[in-house]
């Protein structure tokens, strides 16, 4: 398919100049809400702890990787508890992904239908809670380079750099494995293609093993950096560090056939715009030419990001992140048409109508009920404890936690797919909370079927005994995370209430 013309406005600075243009556009309605979603609030609280001395696993528990506390830990470094800061930084990792797209791109059409896949690739990303600070958002740029570097080398059939780049792309691979582990699927792709390229440049299998052994050895070294530090604090720290990043993730329980099939659903709607394009770019370079490397392997590339979209039992919607980049490659060749443009407009529409790129209002309300809840919280602990049994943890910012558990992300110590998965009796757990009696407990009064009825009762008679509800945030038809958010004072504060 020949690739038109290079015009001037579809260049490299005017293309830099429309990618962060509408990185930001797409993503500005949610600046400054610091509850857009429930993860990236603890991770960004994580990282600021870290700061401090605290380390994640030993003094407060998850189940991600330490690369992605690293990272956060950089931003908070950068911008302090500053949400807008963390938005920031999320929104240059999400353009710099769509400009490797449109590099990417650029090797199978020109540079407008190219920055078109950068831009759709952006759009996107709201619809699969990808709008602030998800994981998915930081480490799809180091896969998407390490896919660069594949599909590069195999236009350069007698390049000696095959090697070099699969080094640097192993590299890659490994550093987004631990920001997240889910990113394996495709960083085995890619390793296994590099080899099967050096393999079609007849390269000796002798030198393809020792190829393979370097390609491992780089791929595992951040993974050994961050085991090793964790090995220097002693057997305790390492076991905790082993069990949760190795061994935690294959304990949680699933949330049953109804939720898989809604997200499947959730999954087939949303995806449906892109994915229809890529399957049909696919199509059109399969009829344009006969299939080269470049297009297998991004083919193979879209396969790989599928397969861990459904590796991973349980449905969020964020888990579909990893495929935009791969389909929004594909989906350039559809932009290329005459009409490829109209292609791309409809995507946006698809966008817009869905509403998270353009809820203002939505996200004012929920940070003005976050501050409201926030200021109650604050003067009724008088500077004591808060545990959020269930709620933004974002409120850890400006209340301490309560340091008798390092459980203090909300839902593991309260929902039914975590218990046996945290390496802690749950209810044992959760009873040494309360009995640490915290100055204030949030809780999301409302019957979610994901919480354990015996912890949801050790939770409210504990309420009803010894705390008095200063703070209801009604149920509506809006959603969001402050649905029904009750805010607990323990009663003998109540005499020191203003």
């Amino acid at each position: 398919m020949p690739a038109p013309a290079p015009t001037r406005w579809s260049g490299a600075p005017f293309a830099a100049i429309a990618i962060v243009m509408v990185a930001l556009a797409s993503r500005f309605v949610t600046f400054g809400n610091p509850i857009v979603i429930i993860d990236d609030q603890f991770y960004h609280y994580v990282g600021s702890a870290m700061l401090d001395g605290q380390w994640p696993y030993i003094d407060i528990w998850d189940r991600k990787p330490i690369g992605l506390f690293v990272l956060f830990a950089g931003i908070a470094a950068l911008g302090g508890g500053s949400v807008i800061a963390m938005q920031l930084a999320a929104t240059l990792f999400a353009a710099a992904t769509a400009f490797v797209v449109r590099h990417i791109a650029l090797g199978f059409v020109g540079p407008r239908a190219a920055l078109l896949a950068a831009l759709a690739y952006l759009v996107m990303l709201p619809l699969f809670g990808g709008q602030s600070g998800q994981s998915p958002i930081f480490y799809n740029l180091l896969i998407a380079s390490a896919a660069a570097l594949l599909i590069g080398a195999a236009r350069r059939p007698g390049d000696s750099s095959l090697t070099l780049r699969a080094c640097a792309a192993m590299l890659l691979c490994g550093t987004a494995l631990i920001i997240k582990q889910s990113s394996v699927v495709e960083g085995i792709f890619i390793g296994l293609a590099f080899l099967w390229l050096a393999r079609r440049r007849t390269v000796p299998l002798a030198r393809i093993a020792l190829i393979a052994a370097l390609m491992v050895a780089i791929a595992l070294v951040p993974s050994a950096v961050a085991l090793a530090l964790y090995a220097l604090r002693g057997d305790e720290a390492l076991h905790a560090y082993w069990f949760a990043n190795y061994f935690s993730i294959f304990l949680k329980q699933g949330h049953g056939l109804t939720a898989r099939f809604a997200g499947i659903g959730f999954f087939l709607l949303y995806i449906f715009p892109l994915g229809i394009a890529a399957v049909a770019g696919a199509v059109l370079r399969h009829r344009a030419q006969p299939a080269g490397e470049p297009e297998r392997l991004l083919l193979g590339w879209m396969i790989a990001a599928l397969a861990g979209y459904l590796a991973i039992p349980n449905f969020f919607d964020h888990y579909a992140l990893p495929l935009l980049p791969p389909l929004a490659v594909s989906a350039a060749s559809v932009f290329a048409l005459a009409n490829g443009r109209l292609f791309f407009l409809g995507i946006a529409a698809f966008c817009l109508i869905q509403g998270s790129m353009v809820d203002l209002a939505g996200n004012r309300r929920e940070r003005a009920k976050y501050e409201r809840a926030d200021a109650a919280i604050r003067q009724a602990a008088h500077g004591g404890c808060l545990f959020v049994a269930n709620g933004p943890s974002r409120f850890y910012f400006t209340t301490p936690p309560c340091r008798s558990t390092r459980y203090i992300f909300p839902e593991h110590l309260t929902t039914h797919v975590e218990s046996g998965a945290i390496g802690v009796d749950q209810q044992a757990e959760l009873s040494k909370v309360l009995a640490a009696r915290p100055e204030v407990i949030v809780m999301l009064d409302n019957s979610s079927s994901e919480r354990t009825v015996k912890l949801d009762r050790l939770l409210y008679a504990t309420l009803k005994r010894d705390y008095r509800s200063i703070l209801h945030l009604p149920e509506d038809d809006r959603g969001g995370l402050m649905q029904s958010l009750r805010v607990w004072q323990r009663r003998d504060l109540a005499q020191h209430a203003d």
